[in-house]
């Protein structure tokens, strides 16, 4: 998985994992420009932001391994070979 996080410094950017999902966290600040700029359009957005990516069974995110390099963060997850399938369940009348 590659996410583009252009502007981020690494110690501002988080990176965790709730079961099946991988959490993008961080603060990108806006160190360059004064605070009587004003534009009509800004294509980058400032702040705080959060991106969860469901991942599809079949991969082991306890060992995932991430580098972020010239504002592109980069996460290797390992396939399990195993993967879930779709099953059906029975439903009764009761």
């Amino acid at each position: 998985m590659t996410v583009e996080l252009a502007g981020m410094r690494r110690e501002d950017l988080d990176l965790a994992v709730d079961g099946q999902r991988m959490i993008i966290s961080g603060n990108r600040f806006d160190e360059a420009r004064d605070a009587n700029s004003k534009f009509l359009v800004m294509e980058i957005n400032y702040g705080e932001f959060e991106s969860v990516i469901d991942i599809p069974d079949g991969y082991d995110l306890t060992k995932a391994k991430a580098m972020y390099q010239n504002g592109f963060l980069r996460v290797e997850i390992p396939a399990t070979g195993k993967s879930s399938r779709r099953r059906k369940i029975p439903v009764s009348d009761d």
